[in-house]
């Protein structure tokens, strides 16, 4: 039997807990950002949508950077840029905070598309549980992120501080995942296998219901990651403070159902019904939005979102036959899911300015969540996409 790789293990966690803090951090910033840097509601749309942006169109570059560099070393290099990233957007001003921002988001991009095929590379008999203990890391620093951007710049004298913190996480996984490249190799792939294989992971059904199910829940996410706390303010009256902590509930509060869910879905024969079960819970707390209940409808769209992130990455792994088509599903599942999510929080916003309130905004995530049930409920099913190689 192969033995097991701590270290490997402890990189890939490193790593997923800084694919989020970057971009968490800015949504209960908002207000902060608005007074210090004069920002108007377009810079501020702009800023927050960039990223979700910059993972649908980063995710295509991800299979010709990887079959050049291999995908030890591109993570390592892309540790090392959101490092740097993290440091360089704290001067020049909204100029500099969007470049590196942007840069962040791109590196994020092709991480999140490559981590599926890192874990099914090395662990390829725990595909599961490492799968749902990664996604659960990635629910817990978005949480931790969000939830604490508002007290640490209070506390330590500003915004650059609060955003400034992610960098010890994104140096340990850069040394952590040193130890990784040294030697590292992988099976190389024939062109024309790989090409081959591509091909029928974008005829499959199977890949265009995952993109919309990962597309979807990955929208209602960033939306309300990124205008929840504004929502709440204007709905509810809450302080920044107080709105930033049920954002932080929000994205907490189902973590330890994920875990336990996503940890246990080799025991499902099909992930149909925790597809579906999961996307209603997560339909219900967007229409609760609509009632003077932010707490409860935030716990509910928690418990839904923390189970629909970890089943959507579970299909990614399992639907694909091989490491290659693997890579491909992830690809074309968050580069488009990405796309549509970003497109869908720029949305958001813009709906709240055109209509004077927040209720069409929440409507349209309503909407979107019925069909999100219906995808996650036919992208679950047992079926494989062929593999035409062998």
């Amino acid at each position: 039997m192969k033995k097991f790789n701590f270290l490997a293990l402890l990189g890939i966690l490193l790593t997923t807990l800084i694919l989020r803090p970057p971009v968490a951090s800015i949504g209960p910033l908002v207000v902060e950002l608005r007074e210090k840097l004069g920002l108007d509601s377009l810079q501020i749309g702009v800023l927050t949508s960039i990223p979700v942006f910059c993972f649908g169109l980063g995710a295509f570059a991800s299979p010709a950077i990887v079959r050049r560099f291999g995908i030890d070393k591109t993570l390592l290099v892309l540790q090392g840029l959101i490092a740097l990233a993290i440091v360089g957007r704290l001067w020049f001003g909204f100029g500099g905070l969007l470049i590196g921002t942007t840069v962040i988001g791109l590196s994020i991009a092709v991480a999140n598309v490559i981590l599926p095929s890192i874990v099914r590379a090395r662990f390829p008999d725990r595909v599961g549980v490492v799968t749902a203990t990664y996604s659960m890391t990635l629910a817990v620093g978005a949480s931790f992120a969000a939830s604490t951007a508002v007290p640490i710049s209070s506390a330590l004298g500003g915004w650059q501080i609060s955003l400034l913190v992610w960098v010890i996480p994104a140096i340990a996984a850069f040394l952590v995942w040193s130890t990784q490249t040294r030697g590292a190799a992988h099976e190389s792939i024939p062109a024309e296998h790989h090409q081959i294989e591509a091909r029928s992971v974008r005829k499959s059904p199977i890949t265009w219901w995952i993109v919309a199910f990962f597309g979807i829940q990955s929208l209602g996410f960033y939306a309300l990651l990124a205008w929840l706390p504004s929502l709440l303010i204007e709905q509810d009256m809450l302080t920044p403070a107080a709105a930033g902590g049920i954002l932080g509930v929000t994205t907490i509060a189902g973590v330890p159902f994920g875990l336990l869910l996503a940890s246990n879905l080799r025991r499902f024969k099909s992930l149909s019904l925790p597809a579906a079960l999961s996307s209603s819970l997560t339909l219900i707390g967007m229409s609760l939005l609509l009632t003077p209940w932010p707490l409860l409808a935030g716990i509910l769209i928690g418990l839904g979102q923390a189970s629909t992130f970890p089943l959507s990455l579970n299909m990614i792994s399992t639907r694909a036959t091989t490491v290659a088509q693997t890579t491909e599903l992830s690809t074309l599942s968050q580069g488009y899911g990405y796309l549509a999510a970003a497109i869908g929080t720029f949305l958001f916003g813009w709906l709240r300015d055109a209509s004077g309130s927040w209720t069409i905004p929440i409507l349209l995530l309503i909407l979107l969540g019925t069909v999100q049930l219906v995808a996650g409920f036919v992208a679950g099913r047992n079926k494989k996409i062929e593999n035409p190689v062998t």
